[in-house]
């Protein structure tokens, strides 16, 4: 390998170390933006529209563990209110992270 061959892989590591830099900080202020409105759509009740707007909102950053904690307060808090709107979210998570998928099915009694 050249020095020219090094330096260019130096230039393309050093651009995907900047990119993942840049993907954690990104998920790190979705979770302090984040955080107050699912304080506060836990702290009262509300329609089950704001609850899958939120759901929607946060889903592309779960795989982030704090946002993680965040989605499943929002689960724990809705699950018995809107429990098919919350079983869809806890599915397609289930879906795209779980690592072995075990054809999980959530039952919801009347």
């Amino acid at each position: 390998m050249t020095t020219k061959d090094k330096q260019k892989e130096e230039e393309f590591m050093d651009g995907i170390l900047g990119m993942a830099r840049a993907l954690s900080d990104l998920q790190d202020r979705a979770v302090e933006a984040y955080r107050p409105l699912v304080d506060d759509i836990c702290n009262r009740k509300t329609k089950e529209g704001e609850v899958d707007h939120l759901l929607t909102w946060m889903f592309d950053f779960v795989e982030n563990e704090q946002m993680l904690l965040l989605f499943k307060k929002v689960c724990r808090a809705y699950f018995y209110t809107y429990p098919e709107t919350v079983a869809f979210y806890i599915l397609e998570y289930r879906k795209r992270y779980d690592r072995e998928p075990k054809g999980y099915k959530i039952r919801i009694s009347s």
